[in-house]
């Protein structure tokens, strides 16, 4: 499918003025109220109402909507360095400030920071995400799934979301920091992540952090999970200096660097910026798109029936291995198609370091855009009936990780973003989430619970509302 970017003038026409951009009827209040009725509803609509940009708010600051391909590859590669990560947001006064959602959680690492010291950090770690050392986290991919299945009865109804959970914590603690986590420690971060994702999203409203200082019980909820996590975190750098930091994971990593002009190390609160970053988006976010798998699996009995198919052929009755990516084209197609009809992460911000075209718009310096995985994988424009789970979407071609089908511009889909921030985990997390799909449902399948009603609930990344409760069905 070949079709033009749609912007609102012809190519090679001046770019329109910004208050020329659309929005609905009722102005910005009116696209707020779309927003916090339903995020993932409103956005949708929006686009579809108004095209590829819509103006959200004007004050305190500048927002948009950005949803054509074209426009969102021009923000994330062509002209990065214009398009910063973050949002802006206006004090009381006249300062601006950029926010990053995640910083009072996961301080400055690679997701927050900016600039040379995130080009540094993203140097520095690139080493454990080489396809030649993922390719030696398979084993432990496949038998961690096979360990956390290991644990179910047949019959038994699970939050399958929690078991994700856990079994992904436990796949980046193995493989990247070489320890296994105790219940004690999982819990921590379960509460750390619980009690803090929800409220990330309002550190863009003026007086946040004056607010999270109050002795009111949520921030002080959240200050504790915060500080028991700190603990786990620090704890794991000790023990490793006390070790020699002589290993190969992150933690020996971070531990052993050096600055190239002053020798200096890493202080521990680097370190545990870093650490913290990859358990926690490193986990969070796969453990997100399995759960919506086995959610959009346990609708689809035919779609089931042929990956339980392949899985039979291809595996019998053995655990999977890197070497059966490629011998598994429908489980893969199908962890694809699920992570386009519920993408983990399912929206990202970045602002305008200058005047910049964007669109067809010429937009100012500080302006927020939006670009919505959610709005972008289930635009008409790319995906015929979009709303349907199709894995055949993905056969016939050979497809890059993240990336669109070859006939489709390259970013009508983008579940790990692009450009130089791409997540720096992508191939690691595609990889685990196949052979993860593959562990476990070449033994197990999931029923749906009757009666309850699976939600996304769109935080810093899209999870289920209230969990996801299924019945294990154990296959054969």
């Amino acid at each position: 499918m070949t079709v033009a970017p749609i912007f609102p003038n012809p190519p090679g026409a001046a770019p329109r003025p910004v208050e020329e951009v659309p929005g609905p009827a009722g102005g910005p209040i009116a696209a707020m109220r779309l927003l916090r009725a339903d995020p993932l509803a409103g956005l949708t609509r929006l686009r579809r109402e108004f095209g590829p940009v819509v103006r959200l708010s004007s004050r305190p600051v500048s927002a948009f909507l950005v949803a054509d391909p074209t426009a969102i590859g021009d923000g994330l590669v062509g002209s990065n360095r214009t398009h910063a990560k973050g949002a802006v947001r206006r004090g009381f006064g006249s300062s601006e400030t950029v926010v990053q959602p995640l910083t009072m959680l996961l301080g400055q690492g690679l997701l927050t920071s900016a600039g040379e010291v995130h080009r540094r950090q993203r140097r520095l770690m690139q080493p454990l995400f080489h396809r030649q050392r993922i390719a030696g986290y398979g084993d432990t991919f496949a038998r961690i799934a096979d360990d956390t299945a290991a644990t179910w009865r047949d019959g038994q109804r699970l939050d399958v979301h929690a078991e994700m959970t856990e079994m992904t914590l436990a796949i980046v603690a193995r493989t990247l920091f070489g320890v296994d986590l105790d219940s004690e420690v999982i819990a921590v971060v379960r509460t750390a992540i619980d009690e803090n994702m929800p409220a990330a999203g309002r550190a863009r409203l003026p007086g946040f952090e004056a607010f999270e200082r109050l002795p009111l019980p949520a921030p002080r909820r959240r200050r504790a999970a915060r500080e028991s996590l700190d603990r786990v975190v620090y704890d794991l750098i000790e023990a490793r200096r006390t070790a020699g930091a002589g290993g190969d994971d992150l933690l020996s990593l971070l531990l052993s660097t050096r600055d190239a002009d002053t020798g200096a190390g890493m202080a521990d609160e680097e370190v545990r910026d870093e650490a913290l970053t990859i358990m926690l988006a490193g986990h969070e976010t796969t453990a997100n798109a399995l759960s919506w798998t086995f959610h959009l699996l346990a609708g689809d009995a035919e779609v089931a029936a042929r990956m339980h198919a392949e899985l039979d052929t291809v595996l019998a009755d053995r655990t999977p291995s890197m070497d059966d990516l490629s011998r598994l084209p429908y489980t893969d197609a199908v962890f694809r198609e699920s992570m386009r009809l519920y993408p983990p992460v399912w929206a990202m911000g970045r602002h305008l370091t200058e005047e910049r075209e964007v669109g067809g718009y010429l937009l100012p310096a500080g302006s927020t855009l939006l670009f919505s995985q959610w709005v972008m994988h289930r635009d008409e424009r790319w995906w015929p009936d979009p709303a349907r789970f199709d894995p055949t979407r993905w056969l016939g071609a050979s497809i890059g990780v993240g990336a669109a089908p070859p006939d489709q511009p390259r970013y009508s889909y983008f579940p790990f973003g692009g450009g130089p921030r791409q997540c720096i985990g992508n191939t690691f997390a595609h990889a685990e989430g196949v052979l993860a799909l593959a562990a476990i449902s070449r033994r197990w399948s999931f029923e749906p619970v009757a009666g309850i009603e699976i939600v996304p609930q769109p935080l810093v990344t899209l999870r289920p509302r209230d969990g996801l409760p299924m019945t294990a069905r154990r296959r054969g």
